[in-house]
Order: C-alpha cells, then structure tokens, then sequence
C-alpha cells in the first residue's frame, strides 16, 4: 500500500472514530483533534485490525501525527 493510500485509509479511520473530516499528515491527534486517551486507544484499536499490525502501548504516545502513523504502519506492514 502506497503512502497515499495508507493516508486516504487513515481519513477513514479518524472520520469513523471521531466525525473528523478535516485531515492532513501534519495534524496532530490530541493538539489539533483534542482526542482524549479513550478516543487515541479506540482509532489505535481500529488501526491495529484494518492495518492487521500490533502497535504496542510504548509506542502509541509516539504517533502523535498522521503522518506518524503512515511512518509506523509502513515500517510494519
């Protein structure tokens, strides 16, 4: 799966976790989102089985932007 459509994915997935359409790989889901931790574990959850990878607890606080999701889920995948 190409960057781009690992992006496209992740919209998706922030959209159906949080209403949020508004994306891009800068945005940062707790500054710019205001997810709260239940909101970070619900998208990781959903990103774990569509992406089918294991992102553990040390590293979720890590992936702080989209763009460190498209980092981890290609390093991963």
């Amino acid at each position: 799966m190409t960057e781009d459509e690992l992006f496209d994915v992740i919209k998706e997935i922030v959209f159906y976790v949080t209403g949020t359409e508004t994306l891009t790989r800068d945005t940062d889901f707790v500054k710019d989102l205001a997810l709260n931790s239940l909101d970070v574990a619900n998208m990781v959850a959903v990103f774990e089985e569509r992406f089918d990878v294991k992102i553990p607890i040390a590293e979720v606080w890590k992936l702080a932007q989209v763009r460190d999701v498209i980092e981890f889920i290609s390093r991963n995948n």
